[in-house]
């Protein structure tokens, strides 16, 4: 009986040896995995997290310094870029125009602000002033240069309207938007001279509504459609020729 239980101690002695044997070899190579593949393993992490540079922003268009700037920066860049203003060289009229094109099709700019637009777009984006050829002297360079300037802002004939009870109303408000001789060229019966003056209202014009029916009597007084000119050669009844008439037998 003490033989066995001393056959078992060695038994039990030996297995622990053997366990403290092993945990030692396993403990001696876990800090040597971890060395080599930790770096690989952080690498790979700062790699992962490293994020991408993000895009460069386009630098904006600056535009002009004036009171349509913040109408112009706001509501015009619904549609377009601001470089299509700034590469634009539109005389008044024709900015008028294209404000308004714009406006028939659905921008949504307030009607009280459309004039500012206009005059500021006009005042820093009008037509340029053509340069002088590569061969011309400076003495007359300057010369073409001064006289352009005058050139590019003409003071604008007055045109003098027919007397009537609708001629201050005219010269007052017809010129907010337009030019005098838009009337004076145009030929139009009362119908037609009433939806005009009722299409200029719709959109903003600035006329008086008791004044409406004095200016569109005005107008198709002085400017309605042109009598036909007669074709060269035919003439009145009273002119025609005595040989034209049946001779009397």
């Amino acid at each position: 009986m003490h033989l066995s239980t001393f056959n078992f101690s060695r038994r039990a002695i030996l297995i622990i040896s053997i366990a403290l044997i092993l945990g030692i070899a396993v403990l001696g190579l876990q800090p040597k995995t971890l060395a080599q593949n930790g770096p690989a393993t952080q690498d790979a992490g700062q790699a992962a997290a490293a994020p991408a540079p993000p895009p460069q922003p386009k630098p904006a268009v600056e535009l002009p310094d004036g009171d349509g700037k913040a109408i112009a920066t706001e509501y015009c860049q619904d549609c377009h870029k601001l470089t299509n203003l700034t590469k634009a060289r539109k005389n008044p009229d024709d900015w008028h125009d294209t404000v308004q094109t714009m406006m028939d099709r659905g921008a949504r700019l307030p009607q009280e602000k459309f004039d500012t637009l206009v005059q500021y777009l006009a005042k820093n984006f009008g037509p340029q002033p053509a340069a002088p050829a590569a061969d011309t002297p400076p003495a007359a360079a300057a010369s073409l240069d001064s006289t352009a300037a005058t050139a590019s802002q003409p003071p604008k004939p007055a045109v003098e309207l027919p007397d009537g009870d609708g001629k201050a109303i005219a010269t007052e408000y017809c010129q907010d938007c337009h030019k005098l001789t838009n009337l004076t060229k145009a030929r139009k019966n009362p119908d037609d001279w009433h939806d005009t003056v009722q299409t200029m209202m719709d959109r903003g014009a600035r006329l008086p509504q008791e004044k409406f029916d004095t200016l569109v009597q005005y107008l198709a007084k002085n400017f309605g459609p042109q009598p036909a000119v007669p074709a060269a050669g035919v003439g009145s009844p009273e002119a025609s020729p005595a040989g034209s008439s049946p001779s009397n037998r």
